[in-house]
Protein backbone atom coordinates (compact mmCIF):
# COMPACT_ATOMS: atom_id res chain seq x y z
CA UNK A 1 0.00 0.00 0.00
CA UNK A 2 1.62 3.40 -0.73
CA UNK A 3 1.92 5.96 1.29
CA UNK A 4 0.11 9.24 -0.06
CA UNK A 5 2.47 11.61 2.33
CA UNK A 6 5.78 9.16 0.38
CA UNK A 7 7.46 11.77 -1.06
CA UNK A 8 9.83 14.74 -0.47
CA UNK A 9 10.85 17.03 -2.14
CA UNK A 10 14.54 17.42 -2.23
CA UNK A 11 16.36 19.65 -4.39
CA UNK A 12 16.31 18.06 -7.96
CA UNK A 13 14.77 15.16 -6.56
CA UNK A 14 11.44 16.19 -6.13
CA UNK A 15 9.73 12.80 -5.78
CA UNK A 16 12.16 10.99 -3.20
CA UNK A 17 9.93 8.26 -1.69
CA UNK A 18 10.54 7.60 1.84
CA UNK A 19 9.07 4.56 2.36
CA UNK A 20 12.38 2.93 0.53
CA UNK A 21 14.06 5.11 3.13
CA UNK A 22 13.90 2.16 6.34
CA UNK A 23 15.30 -0.33 4.11
CA UNK A 24 17.94 1.40 2.65
CA UNK A 25 19.00 2.44 5.98
CA UNK A 26 18.43 -1.72 7.39
CA UNK A 27 20.63 -2.39 4.10
CA UNK A 28 23.20 0.82 4.02
CA UNK A 29 23.75 2.66 6.73
CA UNK A 30 22.69 1.83 10.61
CA UNK A 31 20.44 4.68 11.66
CA UNK A 32 22.75 5.49 14.60
CA UNK A 33 25.37 6.31 11.64
CA UNK A 34 22.57 8.71 10.25
CA UNK A 35 21.67 10.05 13.31
CA UNK A 36 25.28 10.64 14.21
CA UNK A 37 26.43 12.35 11.07
CA UNK A 38 23.05 13.73 9.90
CA UNK A 39 22.47 11.89 7.04
CA UNK A 40 19.88 9.45 5.22
CA UNK A 41 20.16 7.45 2.26
CA UNK A 42 17.33 8.85 -0.14
CA UNK A 43 17.47 5.81 -3.18
CA UNK A 44 19.56 3.96 -5.03
CA UNK A 45 20.45 4.86 -8.23
CA UNK A 46 22.24 1.87 -10.88
CA UNK A 47 25.64 1.59 -8.29
CA UNK A 48 25.21 4.73 -6.32
CA UNK A 49 23.55 5.53 -3.52
CA UNK A 50 21.82 9.42 -3.33
CA UNK A 51 22.53 10.47 -0.09
CA UNK A 52 21.30 13.48 1.64
CA UNK A 53 23.18 15.20 3.89
CA UNK A 54 22.39 17.84 6.14
CA UNK A 55 26.33 19.21 5.19
CA UNK A 56 27.31 17.86 2.21
CA UNK A 57 30.93 19.44 3.17
CA UNK A 58 31.38 16.73 5.92
CA UNK A 59 34.57 15.19 4.90
CA UNK A 60 34.59 13.03 7.51
CA UNK A 61 31.11 11.54 7.23
CA UNK A 62 31.79 11.33 3.49
CA UNK A 63 34.98 9.26 4.13
CA UNK A 64 33.57 6.93 6.96
CA UNK A 65 30.55 6.48 4.59
CA UNK A 66 32.68 6.07 1.85
CA UNK A 67 34.44 3.41 3.45
CA UNK A 68 31.37 1.33 4.23
CA UNK A 69 29.51 1.68 1.26
CA UNK A 70 32.76 0.20 -0.49
CA UNK A 71 32.19 -3.23 0.89
CA UNK A 72 29.17 -2.76 -1.34
CA UNK A 73 31.29 -2.04 -4.31
CA UNK A 74 28.67 1.30 -4.73
CA UNK A 75 29.25 4.93 -4.30
CA UNK A 76 28.50 8.01 -2.58
CA UNK A 77 26.29 10.88 -4.05
CA UNK A 78 25.51 13.48 -1.85
CA UNK A 79 22.59 15.66 -2.20
CA UNK A 80 21.67 18.93 0.64
CA UNK A 81 18.79 18.61 2.44
CA UNK A 82 17.55 20.43 5.79
CA UNK A 83 17.56 19.38 8.81
CA UNK A 84 14.12 19.41 9.77
CA UNK A 85 14.37 16.94 6.33
CA UNK A 86 16.54 14.76 7.66
CA UNK A 87 14.75 14.76 11.36
CA UNK A 88 11.53 13.71 9.26
CA UNK A 89 13.09 10.61 7.73
CA UNK A 90 14.94 8.90 10.70
CA UNK A 91 11.22 9.47 12.48
CA UNK A 92 9.85 7.92 9.26
CA UNK A 93 12.26 4.81 9.77
CA UNK A 94 11.75 4.58 13.28
CA UNK A 95 7.62 4.73 12.93
CA UNK A 96 7.97 2.07 9.69
CA UNK A 97 10.06 -0.77 10.33
CA UNK A 98 12.17 -1.83 6.98
CA UNK A 99 10.03 -4.52 4.66
CA UNK A 100 12.48 -8.06 5.12
CA UNK A 101 11.71 -8.51 1.17
CA UNK A 102 12.85 -4.98 0.04
CA UNK A 103 15.93 -5.80 2.22
CA UNK A 104 16.55 -8.86 0.71
CA UNK A 105 16.05 -8.12 -2.48
CA UNK A 106 18.37 -5.06 -1.76
CA UNK A 107 20.81 -7.86 -0.12
CA UNK A 108 21.33 -9.99 -3.56
CA UNK A 109 21.79 -6.28 -5.36
CA UNK A 110 25.03 -5.77 -2.78
CA UNK A 111 26.03 -9.74 -4.13
CA UNK A 112 25.72 -9.06 -7.24
CA UNK A 113 27.88 -5.90 -7.38
CA UNK A 114 30.61 -6.76 -5.28
CA UNK A 115 33.80 -7.98 -6.89
CA UNK A 116 35.88 -11.26 -6.25
CA UNK A 117 38.16 -8.87 -3.73
CA UNK A 118 35.89 -8.47 -0.85
CA UNK A 119 36.51 -4.90 0.86
CA UNK A 120 35.97 -5.31 4.55
CA UNK A 121 34.11 -3.05 5.97
CA UNK A 122 35.17 -0.32 8.15
CA UNK A 123 34.76 -0.03 12.35
CA UNK A 124 32.39 1.60 13.55
CA UNK A 125 33.92 5.59 14.46
CA UNK A 126 34.54 6.43 17.72
CA UNK A 127 31.68 8.81 18.86
CA UNK A 128 33.11 9.70 22.22
CA UNK A 129 31.51 8.97 25.76
CA UNK A 130 28.05 8.59 26.20
CA UNK A 131 28.11 9.74 29.85
CA UNK A 132 26.14 12.73 29.20
CA UNK A 133 22.79 13.35 27.35
CA UNK A 134 24.50 15.82 25.02
CA UNK A 135 27.11 13.13 24.16
CA UNK A 136 27.64 10.86 21.51
CA UNK A 137 27.93 6.71 21.73
CA UNK A 138 30.68 5.15 21.25
CA UNK A 139 30.55 1.62 19.33
CA UNK A 140 26.48 2.44 17.42
CA UNK A 141 24.97 -0.80 17.85
CA UNK A 142 23.48 -2.51 13.97
CA UNK A 143 20.03 -2.85 15.19
CA UNK A 144 17.19 -0.61 16.97
CA UNK A 145 18.25 -0.48 20.75
CA UNK A 146 18.40 1.72 23.91
CA UNK A 147 21.41 3.18 22.48
CA UNK A 148 19.94 4.20 19.25
CA UNK A 149 17.03 6.02 20.94
CA UNK A 150 19.85 7.77 23.01
CA UNK A 151 21.07 8.84 19.69
CA UNK A 152 17.56 10.32 19.17
CA UNK A 153 17.41 11.75 22.17
CA UNK A 154 20.52 13.48 21.76
CA UNK A 155 20.03 14.64 18.38
CA UNK A 156 16.54 16.29 19.76
CA UNK A 157 18.21 18.60 22.38
CA UNK A 158 21.09 19.49 20.02
CA UNK A 159 18.59 20.92 17.78
CA UNK A 160 16.22 22.27 20.77
CA UNK A 161 19.38 23.84 22.15
CA UNK A 162 20.91 25.62 19.46
CA UNK A 163 17.26 27.23 18.31
CA UNK A 164 16.72 27.95 21.69
CA UNK A 165 13.98 26.16 22.58
CA UNK A 166 12.10 26.87 25.76
CA UNK A 167 10.39 23.34 26.09
CA UNK A 168 10.20 19.92 24.38
CA UNK A 169 6.74 17.83 24.80
CA UNK A 170 6.42 14.15 24.28
CA UNK A 171 2.73 13.42 23.45
CA UNK A 172 0.99 10.23 22.57
CA UNK A 173 -1.17 10.57 20.17
CA UNK A 174 -4.51 8.39 19.18
CA UNK A 175 -3.35 4.69 18.53
CA UNK A 176 0.36 4.10 18.54
CA UNK A 177 1.87 6.85 17.56
CA UNK A 178 4.06 9.95 19.67
CA UNK A 179 4.82 13.27 18.56
CA UNK A 180 7.69 15.56 20.03
CA UNK A 181 7.15 19.03 19.48
CA UNK A 182 9.03 22.12 21.20
CA UNK A 183 8.49 25.51 21.73
CA UNK A 184 10.61 28.58 20.20
CA UNK A 185 9.59 32.07 21.26
CA UNK A 186 6.07 30.96 22.37
CA UNK A 187 5.90 28.88 18.78
CA UNK A 188 5.32 25.17 18.89
CA UNK A 189 6.76 23.44 16.29
CA UNK A 190 7.77 19.64 15.51
CA UNK A 191 10.64 17.60 15.86
CA UNK A 192 8.84 14.61 15.29
CA UNK A 193 5.26 13.62 13.84
CA UNK A 194 5.02 10.51 14.00
CA UNK A 195 7.05 8.11 16.57
CA UNK A 196 6.67 4.34 16.95
CA UNK A 197 5.28 3.25 20.67
CA UNK A 198 8.16 1.06 21.44
CA UNK A 199 10.20 4.40 20.43
CA UNK A 200 8.27 6.69 22.61
CA UNK A 201 8.99 4.15 25.48
CA UNK A 202 12.14 4.07 24.93
CA UNK A 203 12.41 8.02 24.49
CA UNK A 204 10.50 8.29 28.08
CA UNK A 205 13.42 5.79 29.40
CA UNK A 206 16.50 7.71 28.41
CA UNK A 207 14.82 10.98 29.42
CA UNK A 208 14.36 9.40 32.57
CA UNK A 209 18.13 8.30 33.34
CA UNK A 210 19.29 11.61 31.77
CA UNK A 211 17.36 12.92 34.91
CA UNK A 212 18.76 10.27 37.11
CA UNK A 213 14.53 9.00 37.40
CA UNK A 214 13.99 5.29 37.52
CA UNK A 215 12.77 4.12 34.19
CA UNK A 216 11.20 1.51 35.34
CA UNK A 217 9.02 3.13 37.27
CA UNK A 218 5.96 3.41 34.81
CA UNK A 219 2.11 5.29 35.26
CA UNK A 220 2.98 7.97 37.97
CA UNK A 221 3.75 11.75 37.90
CA UNK A 222 7.49 11.93 38.28
CA UNK A 223 9.44 15.22 38.44
CA UNK A 224 13.26 15.83 38.09
CA UNK A 225 15.47 18.97 37.92
CA UNK A 226 18.98 18.97 37.06
CA UNK A 227 21.83 21.58 36.10
CA UNK A 228 24.23 21.05 32.36
CA UNK A 229 26.45 23.23 30.64
CA UNK A 230 25.95 23.50 26.92
CA UNK A 231 28.85 25.13 24.68
CA UNK A 232 29.60 27.06 27.64
CA UNK A 233 26.60 28.45 28.99
CA UNK A 234 24.49 27.22 32.32
CA UNK A 235 21.50 25.24 31.84
CA UNK A 236 18.64 23.90 34.12
CA UNK A 237 16.81 20.63 32.64
CA UNK A 238 13.17 20.19 34.57
CA UNK A 239 11.33 17.43 33.16
CA UNK A 240 7.65 16.31 34.10
CA UNK A 241 6.92 12.87 33.39
CA UNK A 242 2.87 13.22 32.49
CA UNK A 243 0.77 9.45 32.91
CA UNK A 244 -1.76 8.91 30.25
CA UNK A 245 -3.69 5.66 31.35
CA UNK A 246 -1.15 2.72 30.06
CA UNK A 247 1.67 5.41 28.33
CA UNK A 248 3.18 8.24 29.54
CA UNK A 249 4.24 11.55 28.03
CA UNK A 250 6.47 14.35 29.43
CA UNK A 251 7.45 17.95 29.41
CA UNK A 252 11.05 19.40 29.34
CA UNK A 253 11.40 22.46 30.19
CA UNK A 254 14.52 24.33 29.02
CA UNK A 255 15.59 27.06 31.93
CA UNK A 256 18.73 29.40 29.95
CA UNK A 257 19.78 33.61 29.75
CA UNK A 258 17.59 35.83 31.56
CA UNK A 259 14.81 33.18 32.04
CA UNK A 260 17.51 30.93 34.31
CA UNK A 261 18.40 34.33 36.19
CA UNK A 262 14.94 34.75 37.04
CA UNK A 263 14.39 31.40 38.24
CA UNK A 264 17.25 31.19 40.10
CA UNK A 265 16.16 34.63 42.49
CA UNK A 266 13.40 33.20 42.43
CA UNK A 267 14.50 30.08 43.86
CA UNK A 268 16.91 32.47 46.18
CA UNK A 269 14.07 34.43 47.56
CA UNK A 270 12.55 31.24 48.82
CA UNK A 271 15.64 29.90 50.26
CA UNK A 272 15.63 33.38 52.15
CA UNK A 273 12.48 32.65 53.60
CA UNK A 274 13.02 29.17 54.66
CA UNK A 275 16.05 30.08 56.03
CA UNK A 276 14.23 32.66 57.75
CA UNK A 277 11.66 30.52 59.14
CA UNK A 278 14.60 27.90 60.55
CA UNK A 279 16.62 30.93 62.23
CA UNK A 280 13.27 32.08 63.96
CA UNK A 281 12.47 29.17 64.91
CA UNK A 282 16.12 28.24 65.88
CA UNK A 283 16.02 31.59 68.00
CA UNK A 284 12.88 30.45 70.13
CA UNK A 285 14.72 27.24 70.71
CA UNK A 286 17.73 28.99 71.78
CA UNK A 287 16.03 30.65 74.31
CA UNK A 288 13.96 27.96 75.61
CA UNK A 289 17.77 26.33 76.04
CA UNK A 290 19.03 29.13 77.60
CA UNK A 291 16.41 29.62 80.37
CA UNK A 292 16.95 25.37 80.97
CA UNK A 293 20.76 25.74 81.46
CA UNK A 294 20.26 29.11 83.86
CA UNK A 295 18.01 27.34 85.95
CA UNK A 296 19.67 23.95 85.99
CA UNK A 297 23.18 25.73 87.09
CA UNK A 298 21.55 27.81 89.95
CA UNK A 299 20.04 24.49 91.50
CA UNK A 300 23.51 22.54 91.32
CA UNK A 301 24.73 25.73 92.72
CA UNK A 302 22.26 24.97 95.94
CA UNK A 303 22.00 21.17 95.89
CA UNK A 304 25.42 19.81 94.23
CA UNK A 305 24.56 16.56 93.14
CA UNK A 306 27.55 13.72 91.98
CA UNK A 307 28.23 13.83 88.31
CA UNK A 308 26.57 10.73 85.97
CA UNK A 309 26.87 9.57 82.25
CA UNK A 310 24.97 12.57 81.31
CA UNK A 311 27.15 15.39 82.07
CA UNK A 312 29.58 14.36 79.29
CA UNK A 313 26.80 14.28 76.92
CA UNK A 314 25.36 17.62 78.04
CA UNK A 315 29.40 18.99 77.60
CA UNK A 316 29.75 17.46 74.08
CA UNK A 317 26.47 18.62 73.56
CA UNK A 318 26.91 22.27 74.28
CA UNK A 319 30.24 22.56 72.38
CA UNK A 320 29.03 21.16 69.28
CA UNK A 321 26.50 23.57 69.36
CA UNK A 322 28.79 26.75 70.00
CA UNK A 323 30.50 25.00 67.03
CA UNK A 324 27.40 25.34 64.78
CA UNK A 325 26.96 28.89 66.18
CA UNK A 326 30.56 29.93 65.07
CA UNK A 327 29.87 28.41 61.41
CA UNK A 328 26.61 30.43 61.54
CA UNK A 329 28.28 33.72 62.43
CA UNK A 330 30.52 33.14 59.51
CA UNK A 331 27.75 32.37 56.84
CA UNK A 332 26.24 35.88 58.62
CA UNK A 333 29.59 37.64 57.60
CA UNK A 334 29.11 36.23 53.85
CA UNK A 335 25.76 37.25 53.95
CA UNK A 336 26.35 41.10 55.08
CA UNK A 337 29.55 40.94 52.53
CA UNK A 338 26.29 40.08 49.45
CA UNK A 339 23.54 42.06 51.08
CA UNK A 340 26.14 45.23 50.60
CA UNK A 341 27.65 44.31 47.53
CA UNK A 342 31.43 44.33 48.24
Amino acid sequence: MTDPDASLAVGQYTKIDRTRVPALIAQYLPVEICIYYQVVPLALDTDSLILGMVDPQDLAALDYIGKMLAYSQISVEPIPITFEQQQDLIAYYFSHPPDPAEVAQLQLQVQANRVTREVPAPQPPSLGSNTSPLAKQTSPPATESEETVQQLLNSMLRRALDERAEQIFVEPQEGTLCRVRYRQQGILRDLFKELSESVRAKLLASMKRMMMLDPALIGEAQQAEVERMYKGEPLVLQLRVIPQRSREGAILNILRGEALQKYQQHQNNSRVVETLALAQQAHQIMQQLQVALSSTVEKLKQYPSPPNADWSLMTETLAAIQAQAQMIAAYQQDWEKLCSGS
